[in-house]
Formats: C-alpha cells, structure tokens, sequence
C-alpha cells in the first residue's frame, strides 16, 4: 500500500471530524435531538468509511466510497433535524450554512488558549485569540503573564511598571504595601507593555498623552478586571494596572474599619444638618478616593441632588452626576462655582488647590450644601491649618467647617496563623490596661504547624497579614470649638472638640484594632514610624519598625518565628 493513501485518507477524515464534533453534535445535544444516537451513527459511519478507503485496493473505487459513507449520516442528520424543527423558529440547517474557514479558526485559537495560563476577553466577554505556542509572540505573551501572575499569586491590588531604554521596573502593591519585583530587560518590556495595551483598546503607539482601558482576563474559571491606565513623562511611560479596581472603591461607609461611635458621629453630623464643609484626609495611595465614595454613599440619590467635580473620576456611583475636571474649558473655582450654581443638595469636589475653590464652598455651605473636600493629609491640625489658609478668613473657614474625617490603612493579621502573647507592661500601658491585669493580644506569625513541620500560611503565603482596613479619626465641629478656630487656633479648636465628643485620635484608634485582635503592635509602629531621613542625616531615637516580608518580589523575609498548629 502506497504511504499517499493514508495521508490522503486522513486529510479527507479531519474536516468530518471536525464538522461532526463542533457543529452537528453540539447542534443535536442543543435541540434535544438523541444527541447519543447520532453520535454513534456518525462514528460508525466514519469508521467505515476509513476502513474502505484503506482496504479496497483500486483507490478511484475506495476514496470515492469513503466520502459517500462521511456524508451520508450529514445529510441523514440534517434532513431528519428540519423535519423535526419544522413550525419552530430555528433556521434549516444546509451544507452551505457551515463555514469550515470559520471553524478551522475556532479550532486553532482554542489550541493556542491551551498553551496558555490567562485568557484575556473582550468586552463583550468574547476571548481575544492568544498566540500559538510556535508563534514568536507567544514569548511576549508570557511575559505578560508572568507579571500578572505573579501579582495575582501575590494578592497584589496593583502593579506599576516604568519603562526605560534599559527595560522596565516593576512595583506590585500588596495590602497597601510596595515592594519591587525583577525587572524586564531591553525590548522586551516594550513589547509586553503593548501588548497589554492592545488587550485593553488603548493605542500602543501612544507613549505621552494620559489613556485608561480595562480588559477582563479569565484564570481558572475566575474573571478579573483589570483597569490598565498609561501615562507619559520625562522619565518615561509609566503603566498602572489596577486587579478589580470598582471593587476596590465599593466599600461601604460600615465596613470601612471605623469604630462604633465614629460610625454614629460621622452619619449623625452628615444627616443632621446636611451643609456645611466635611474635611476628607488621607495621604496618596491610603484610600481617600474609597472613603469619600463610601461617605456618598450614605445620602439617598433619589431624594438628593449629588454632583462631583474631580480631577479624574474613578468609579460611577449610580444617581451620581460626574463631572471630569477640564482644564481647558475654565479652572477649577470656575466650574465648582457653575456646579454650585444648579442647588446641589451634596458636592465632593477633589481639592482646593485652585485659588478661591473654598471661598465658594464657604458662601455656597452657610446656605443649603455640604461639600466633601479632599485633603492630601492625615493629620487633622494640619488639615485644619491648611483649611484656614486656603479660605483666608479664618472666621469664614470656621463657620463653614462641619467635620474632619482622616484615615490610614493598616494591614489585617493572618487569623489563621496570628500569634497570641502577653504584652509587656509598656504595651499594656499604651493599650490602656491596667498594671498586672492577664489579657492577650496579637502578632504576626506567617507559620502553621503541619505534621509538626513549620511551614508558610497557606492562607497569607507566609506574609502573616492578610488585607487591610481603615484607621479612621473622626472629628465634629460644634459651635465652642468654631469659635476658637475663627481666633486660628488650630491646637486649642482641635483640641476642644476631642473633649467635647470623646473623639479617639488616630493612633488611638490604631491600637484598640491592636486590642481586639485585628493587627499588630509592630504595623501600629510601621505606620506612625517618622518618614525616613536623608541620607547622612542622624536618626537617633527613631523607632525602627518590623521588618516585613516581601510578597512576589525578588526576596522575601519570615516576620516572626511564632507558628501556629494548624488542625
């Protein structure tokens, strides 16, 4: 036998194979038309048909026989199926609806989805088509992937990638956390860095002008969002991918991390008497634009008028009006001033960096608004100072000014495998326990103990924190401590209105998350630690915070020996 016949023969068995596996018995499984039945015919008949051509010595006589016996059971399907449909809405069924170009597609692109781990979709949850395992690209491909599993494998909320001409640093941040992961050298990083702004329908050969996207990946059955933002500057373009970023920013006003009594005091003042300025704090990357989200949500949009004027906004609150501030239209006071103008019962506006921004919101307030106003720190008295100085009035600040709101995150502890001890008498002084009374608290761990052997939390991957939440202090202004900060005493205002409403400071609110359980004693000293000094500048006196591990970066550090026996 002629090594062309079985070739020819299994050149001519593929498209069978592949119409009947792809087409005729998904379409009889769909109507409920004894998918299994057909199923067996259309093997016997295929078996047959191979088995002719092989056997039958005069080729002219057996190739013709095997393509009778391929598309006898086709057309016995097709005709018995448009009986069967006949009087439904669904389309006859012909040889020439069945477009095989279309299929050979279908059917290597999902080949080429095999070789990979992420499947990217499009917006209409369609696959965007991976490269084969042979195509060149595919190297690129797995670049992308390495940086996004790796983040994910990380529990990282973001990664950040600066490119270069020597390549691109990469940054994930974890928990609130930063930490550096290997680099991509050369071209490379150029190449992964487009390809991952194709994905997200954002123009690759753009390098300067600010773009945003999102592209949906699917991982083991998981769909993730990723909000992909490009931006250039002197150093370079800069990539931001953001992992779920509208859940991220969803959190509502309860399960921020403020206490009980905060919680009371925050609602109470805003519903209460609705105007007025609410101070809004928190340094970059500490959840200020998730706490002001959360604070609007707390006003019913079907009974008031809720607007924003922001920088760039981040997510779409539903009976919300957004407006993206338009540095070319007109500056920022003039369109917070246009917005003020239509009686807005509530307004977030993102700052008042602009000039005469928080005149507006004194004059506007005093009548029937209440502002939520961003402020880049989280320190109350220097909010309150730069409030006065913005405003310039010191009694109009003042008269204006309803609440204070600032927070920083802190990370959770791991409760699988955080540590219980007794703290020492200095410890329990700061967590105001009395001298000699028995009460445990906690710290991180990062181990379990399996079969005796210390190994890494599977739940925390051996970092001992596991997400974070809010540190919150919150401050209600009423008319004894307005009257001392029209004087501009910022010190004796703030001070005044802690003893009116029994307001915890911020490190006080940090450590009865330590009391009962939530974090550490040494991500309390993490977080308040001074920022570092310049290089060749004397530190003595410092308090030197915990060292901390480093998920998914290049090395990583066990906090603390303590393990736990995991049942």
């Amino acid at each position: 036998m002629s090594i062309a016949k079985p070739i020819v023969t299994f050149a001519a068995f593929v498209p069978y194979a592949v119409l009947v596996s792809t087409k005729l018995e998904k379409d009889a499984a769909y109507f409920n038309l004894k998918p299994q039945k057909w199923a067996a015919i259309f093997l016997a008949f295929g078996t047959v048909g191979v088995l002719a051509a092989l056997l039958i010595p005069w080729w002219l006589a057996g190739f013709p026989l095997m393509m009778a016996f391929f598309a006898a059971p086709c057309t016995w399907y097709m005709k018995f199926r448009n009986e069967a449909l006949k009087g439904t809405k669904a389309k006859p069924l012909t040889f020439l609806d069945i477009d095989f170009g279309k299929m050979a597609a279908d059917r290597k692109a999902k080949n080429a989805q095999a070789g990979a781990t992420l499947r990217f979709q499009k917006k209409d949850r369609s696959e965007q088509a991976a490269p084969d395992r042979k195509d060149p690209a595919f190297v690129v491909y797995s670049g992308l992937e390495a940086v996004l599993l790796s983040a994910l494998d990380a529990r990282a909320t973001r990664v950040e990638i600066a490119l270069s001409k020597q390549g691109a640093q990469i940054q994930q941040v974890v928990d609130s956390m930063r930490f550096k992961r290997e680099p991509i050298a050369g071209e490379m990083a150029t190449r992964v860095v487009d390809l991952l702004k194709g994905f997200a329908e954002l123009d690759p050969a753009e390098r300067r002008k600010l773009q945003r996207g999102t592209v949906p990946i699917v991982r083991d059955g998981t769909r993730i969002v990723l909000t992909v933002t490009s931006v250039g500057s002197m150093q370079g373009e800069s990539i931001r991918v953001d992992f779920e970023r509208e859940k991220q920013l969803s959190i509502p006003l309860a399960k921020i991390g403020m206490g009980e009594q905060q919680l009371k005091l925050v609602v109470d003042t805003i519903t209460a008497d609705p105007r007025g300025t609410v101070l809004v704090g928190a340094r970059p990357g500490q959840g200020i634009t998730t706490l002001t989200y959360a604070l609007l949500g707390r006003h019913d949009s079907l009974t008031s008028n809720i607007k924003t004027l922001e920088r760039r906004f981040e997510r779409i609150v539903e009976g919300v009006e957004h407006t993206d501030f338009d540095a070319a239209k007109s500056d920022f006071g003039t369109q917070l001033q246009s917005i003020v103008r239509r009686g807005p019962d509530v307004v977030f506006v993102a700052d008042v960096a602009d000039p005469g921004s928080s005149k507006v919101l004194c004059a506007a307030g005093a009548r029937s608004t209440l502002f939520y106003v961003g402020m880049p720190s989280d320190s109350v008295p220097d909010i309150m100072a730069a409030w006065l100085k913005s405003v310039g009035d010191p009694k109009a600040a003042a008269d204006a000014l309803r609440m204070v709101v600032t927070q920083r995150l802190v990370r959770k502890l791991c409760m699988t495998c955080r540590a219980p001890y007794t703290p020492n008498p200095a410890e329990q002084k700061m967590l105001g326990i009395a001298a000699g009374k028995p009460v445990q608290i906690y710290k991180q761990s990062g181990k379990v103990l399996i079969k005796d052997q210390p190994v890494d939390c599977p739940t925390c991957k051996g970092v001992g924190f596991l997400g974070c939440c809010a540190v919150v202090e919150v401050l209600p202004m009423d008319n004894e401590s307005r009257a001392v900060l029209a004087t501009g005493d910022v010190k004796g205002a703030y001070m005044q209105a802690r003893r009116t409403f029994k307001c915890p400071s911020l490190q006080d609110a940090a450590l009865i998350k330590v009391r009962n359980g939530e974090t550490s004693f040494d991500e309390v000293k993490r977080i308040f630690a001074p920022p570092p000094a310049p290089a060749g500048t004397p530190t003595a006196g410092a308090v030197k915070p915990a060292a901390a591990p480093t998920p998914g970066a290049v090395a990583t550090t066990p906090v603390n020996p303590t393990v736990q026996k995991k049942q």
